[in-house]
């Protein structure tokens, strides 16, 4: 089991790169998990950096984060624009497991209503 610190310096990380384009990939394991509310389950570390959401990321805040050894919680809001150029914000739930180092799944849940409605 890895302790608290630990996961939250991954996280830590994760959140500060991520809207800076920044190695965040290294965070995460080669079999990384993503699921939640999402079209389709993604598996490896290539296919979740790879998803869209990313290029439409300007900026985030972390609102909350609740850690428990390996398992954390983190409320999200996300700065995004859409291909076509529509600004907008969401709050995003993510739930994450850690292991041996690593970010090893996050299990999302958004508003997907407002989410397609701002993609649009």
């Amino acid at each position: 089991m890895v302790d608290s610190n630990t996961t939250k310096e991954l996280l830590d990380k994760y959140y500060d790169r991520l809207p800076k384009k920044g190695d965040w990939g290294s965070l995460l394991s080669d079999d990384f998990l993503l699921t939640g509310t999402v079209v389709k389950e993604s598996k490896g570390r290539e296919a979740y950096m790879n998803n869209n959401f990313f290029r439409c990321v300007l900026g985030l805040r972390v609102k909350s984060m609740i850690i428990d050894g390996d398992s954390a919680c983190v409320i999200v809001n996300y700065d995004l624009m859409s291909p076509k150029g529509n600004r907008f914000n969401a709050d995003v739930a993510e739930v994450w497991k850690a292991r041996e180092g690593k970010l090893v799944s996050i299990a999302i849940y958004f508003d997907t209503a407002y989410f397609q409605k701002s993609m649009s």
